[in-house]
């Protein structure tokens, strides 16, 4: 059965081997192609003209997109990690929102058992309260409106929450 989230942020790595692993898991699962390109649904994503991966500043960047799975696995992208944020929101039999970052332990040079994130939940029924969006009841909304609610609401949350890209990444220049 299939997760879809929406999906923003990025992770650097304490090594290239840590990085490459990532890019690994990414590309057997099919988020990313032979090329590094990243893939939402067999379609490469558009993302402008910052790169996705930098090796030499260790950085793995995920495009905001709605991906299938990919929200399952983003905590162990985080082994190896020193610094990140990854942000999701999905209304996939659910309506959800959570900030992903690396704890101390995620950096260590071998893999732990123990967390290497820490995982903030955002009930996104009271971010749409407290940002001003209002709340509306599936029972008593017509379903295209309920989702189109449920969409801006999402919307605003990853305005909100999204990472900017790494200064290092934001300031490239590949025309």
């Amino acid at each position: 059965m299939s997760f879809y989230a929406t999906v923003a942020g990025y992770i650097q790595y304490r090594t290239l081997a840590f990085l490459e692993a990532a890019v690994g898991r990414l590309q057997t699962g099919g988020w990313l192609d032979d090329c590094q390109h990243w893939r939402v649904d067999g379609r490469v994503i558009e993302h402008g003209r910052v790169e996705m991966i930098d090796t030499d500043q260790l950085v793995l960047v995920i495009p905001p997109g709605l991906y299938r799975n990919l929200a399952r696995i983003t905590t162990r992208l985080f082994v190896g990690a020193t610094d990140g944020v990854v942000v999701i929101s999905s209304t996939d039999g659910c309506f959800d929102g959570w900030i992903e970052r690396p704890l101390p332990a995620a950096a260590a040079p071998t893999p732990s058992t123990d967390a290497i994130t820490s995982i903030d939940a955002v009930d996104l029924e009271a971010f749409a309260r407290e940002s001003g969006i209002g709340v509306k009841r599936f029972e008593r909304t017509p379903s295209d409106k309920y989702a189109a609610w449920q969409d801006q609401v999402c919307l605003a949350f990853h305005e909100t929450f999204d990472p900017p890209f790494p200064p290092d990444l934001a300031d490239q220049n590949l025309d």
